[in-house]
């Protein structure tokens, strides 16, 4: 049983993992291109205006693969863990009925879009179109996270009930749009996907400046400053959600915040741990902070919750501890990159100018991309053991038939090949749209 178990939870992981960048991308990707056509008309700049055209083909393949992927994870959700979605349908489905009509909006629109280039070129209207499929595409990640609330803090139902019996009763279908971790969870997602989707484009431009032609240096240059530029904003926002996260964790998820901490006691005044070796149950050679942690939480004798309060076989595995201080580690590190590289813009000394800042933001995309991984992959291991906190278990929500074992196989095989076969149809679909003749140059 355990075996399968393994590669339920493998295939969940490694599909997630696939998708997030994808999402990311589709909800960052049509706000840069709306910046970057709103540019074009407001400016009569016809470099912005091609980049928006240029970006939109690489929404449109995007678009194309993250609906496959994210279908293969909804699929998933019905083969690999049928007693949560049995619990789901009934009490928690209507977010995922509604992201279906979430998802037509974003397809009609950007079927729209993409066919009224000619008619609409250089008119509000059209820009109108991509905002629509830039709403489509948030709302989308607005309603999947809305369910990853009620997982992380279940509500809706009769729960007491359903423990003691098993039977679902007492069902309120709409108390899933406001779960107690619904609103923070949710700024909070939508954040950090703009932030990691505009980085990643923010790579791609200035690693283009790095290789590109004299003439074209304009294009990227701008491609550039937009990406940086929402950046910048999403940073800030994933931020201040962050922190608010986190410590809300310490009442809706003592177990969670108190694993993400290393806390093994409850106490005040609590020191903030910073890294360390878990040997025999003792966390060795860790840094701490006195005192920092209950400041955090709001006041020096702020308590903060501890494992001990709760059952050992109800832990979180305590590798969450490492990966939750890396991904602090890495947000910090943007954080003050971005800034200094504000600072620079600020008293005008051209930061984009300079080649190893371009060298630095192309190798903090691909790190761009690990802080998500790492942010999502801590956020689901510190749920477990529970697929629904306090209500369901990842072991008893699971499929144990030996059926699923070639099917895992094959979508892993899938997933495998999504980001590769992808970026080499891309690269084939630019290699064939000359970038001088669309922006006029001789």
């Amino acid at each position: 049983m355990i075996p399968i178990l393994d590669f339920d939870r493998f295939l969940m992981g490694f599909s997630l993992a696939v998708h997030i960048i994808l999402a990311s991308i589709g909800i960052a990707l049509p706000a840069i291109i709306i910046i970057a056509e709103f540019l074009g008309i407001r400016k009569k700049d016809r470099v912005y205006t091609t980049l928006a055209k240029r970006l939109s083909l690489v929404l449109v393949v995007l678009f194309a693969v993250g609906t496959a992927s994210g279908t293969l994870v909804a699929l998933e959700l019905f083969l690999l863990w049928p007693k949560f979605m049995a619990l789901v349908g009934q009490v928690a489905i209507l977010p995922v009925y509604i992201e279906v009509f979430a998802f037509f909006l974003e397809a009609i629109f950007l079927a729209i879009y993409m066919l009224s280039w000619e008619s609409f070129e250089g008119k509000y209207i059209h820009v109108l179109f991509g905002v629509l499929v830039g709403i489509g595409g948030a709302a989308s990640a607005v309603l999947i996270t809305m369910l990853n609330s009620f997982m992380n803090t279940p509500n809706g139902f009769n729960i007491p009930a359903y423990l003691s019996t098993g039977i679902i009763k007492d069902v309120n279908p709409l108390a899933v749009f406001s779960t107690p971790a619904t609103g923070i969870e949710v700024s909070h997602v939508l954040a950090t996907s703009y932030f990691a989707g505009a980085f990643i484009f923010c790579a791609y431009m200035a690693y283009m400046l790095l290789k590109c032609d004299p003439q074209h240096k304009e294009y990227y240059m701008k491609g550039l400053k937009i990406t940086f530029s929402l950046v910048l904003i999403a940073t800030f926002f994933s931020v201040v959600t962050g922190i608010i996260s986190i410590n809300s964790l310490a009442q809706i998820q003592p177990e969670k915040y108190a694993a993400f901490e290393a806390n093994f006691l409850t106490r005040s005044n609590a020191s903030e741990i910073i890294g360390g070796i878990l040997i025999n149950g003792t966390l060795r050679d860790y840094f701490s902070i006195p005192g920092l942690q209950s400041v955090l939480l709001g006041s020096p004798n702020a308590i903060a919750p501890g494992l001990n309060e709760f059952p050992e076989n109800t832990w979180p595995p305590l590798i969450v501890h490492d990966t939750f201080d890396l991904m602090v580690l890495l947000g910090f590190g943007f954080g003050l990159f971005v800034f200094v590289i504000l600072v620079l813009q600020l008293i005008r000394k051209r930061p984009f100018e300079r080649r190893w800042i371009l060298y630095l933001i192309v190798i903090a995309g691909g790190f761009a991309v690990l802080l998500l991984e790492l942010g999502w992959m801590t956020a689901e291991v510190g749920r477990q053991p529970w697929i629904i906190y306090n209500v369901m278990l990842v072991s008893d929500a699971a499929n144990y038939s030996a059926s699923v074992i070639p099917i895992v196989i094959a979508l892993i095989a899938v997933y495998a090949l999504i980001l590769p076969v992808t970026a080499i149809i891309l690269k084939k679909l630019f290699r064939d749209r000359a970038l001088s003749e669309e922006l006029g140059i001789p």
